[in-house]
């Protein structure tokens, strides 16, 4: 019999096991690949917004996270879910968590609420649900997961190195998620051999980023060049201007509408040979195809961009229970699900590889979850996977003496 699940955001409001049960699943059976649970804890808390801008990525969170729950193989002694408001203004979600003597935590999803939540929490399992910046401590109890944007970089970074491709020219969004994003891709061209030979931020409310491209890609003094030439031998030449030579792919982090404008702009400063590399953020689940985005690949969750059974079911299933905005927030909802998933696996004490919704996840020794994504390029405004390619090692560092 499935646990009650008890949501403490607006009150303590009990739903009863025979309720929960015969609610129309979230999730069928047969996504699940948890195992039974040996010692379930009596008790999880689940610490997400559920107000505020994000309460809707927490909201497909905690549906995601229940849904998880429901499909486990094993429905036996299953534990109470508690659910907190992560911003809740009357009390301290950690402190309540604790005082109804949880066992076990998922979140906060908020970066800024983690070192909070470590300093609460110490001592007991907690799978925060991103990530805290570099030189924050936090508790050898405390798992890191999140759909981190710079993992989906050093992604894109070994894709191209796989394809042999380690010249880059870099175009991110004038923001600290550009930065942060450019920053770790350009780390791991670099881990991989390879380079960002040159680098632009954009202004994402621009329109026409032609001068900003021509900079970068150097057309600009290739009609300097023309120019000068025609004015020393005094007479009109025929001209094409020429890019540069020195890269070999473009790195474009930016939403769908930075897309649909870099694209063809990019054709338009003669650089349409280039193959261009994203993240996921190019692409929103549940919009329609558009051509100008043709040839840009990116990375994604086997939610969004697989074709096996349980994928596909997870997306309809979403289709059928959200038919408004369900699709936008897809990856969140697989995001709970998995969540689910690693906490069964870290209290049942196994490791090793986890086939998620979000990505084949593995946990490194610091307790950090990292994804290995599909790939999917834009096709005939459509998206066709694409096979997946094992990036090179790095190369071996030159330690000879002179």
């Amino acid at each position: 019999m499935a646990g009650a699940i008890v949501a403490a955001a607006c009150g303590p409001l009990q739903l009863a096991p025979a309720a929960a049960g015969t609610a129309e699943p979230i999730i069928e059976q047969d996504l699940s690949s948890a195992p039974p649970l040996r010692q379930a804890p009596r008790r999880v808390a689940l610490i997400v917004p559920l107000s505020g801008p994000q309460r809707s990525l927490g909201e497909a969170v905690r549906d995601g996270f229940i849904a998880g729950q429901l499909a486990t193989a094993d429905s036996r002694d299953q534990p109470e879910i508690l659910i907190f408001d992560e911003l809740d203004a009357g009390q301290d979600p950690f402190q309540a968590a604790l005082a109804a003597q949880a066992d076990a935590i998922v979140g906060p999803l908020l970066k800024d609420s983690i070192p909070r939540a470590a300093a609460a929490t110490a001592g007991i399992a907690v799978l925060a649900l991103n990530t805290v910046e570099p030189g924050i401590p936090v508790p050898s109890s405390m798992q890191q997961y999140a759909l981190s944007p710079e993992d989906e970089a050093r992604s894109a970074a070994g894709r191209a190195a796989a394809e042999n491709r380690l010249r880059a020219v870099a175009l991110a969004p004038d923001s600290d998620w550009g930065k942060r994003v450019l920053g770790a891709f350009a780390a791991e061209m670099e881990r991989l051999g390879g380079s960002v030979v040159a680098f632009s931020y954009y202004n994402p409310a621009a329109t026409d980023h032609t001068a900003l491209l021509e900079r970068l890609l150097l057309v600009d003094e290739s009609r300097g060049r023309h120019r000068a030439l025609m004015k020393r031998l005094g007479t009109p030449l025929e001209f094409e201007p020429r890019r540069r030579a020195d890269a070999d792919l473009v790195f474009l982090a930016g939403t769908p509408a930075a897309g649909r404008l870099m694209r063809p702009q990019l054709k338009f400063v003669y650089a349409g040979d280039l193959p261009v590399y994203a993240t996921s953020a190019i692409h929103q689940p549940g919009t329609k195809g558009d051509t100008d985005m043709d040839g840009i690949s990116f990375p994604d969750a086997p939610a969004v961009l697989g074709s096996d059974s349980r994928s596909a079911l997870f997306r309809r299933t979403i289709e059928l229970q959200w038919p408004s905005g369900g699709s936008s927030r897809l990856r969140f909802y697989a995001m709970g699900h998995d969540a689910w998933d690693l906490l069964t696996q870290t209290l049942n004490g196994t490791s090793g590889p986890l086939d998620g919704l979000t990505g084949v996840l593995t946990t490194d020794a610091r307790g950090i979850v990292h994804r290995e994504l599909m790939w999917g390029v834009f096709r005939n405004g459509g998206i066709v996977t694409l096979p997946d390619l094992i990036p090179p090692e790095p190369p071996t560092p030159d330690v000879s003496t002179p």
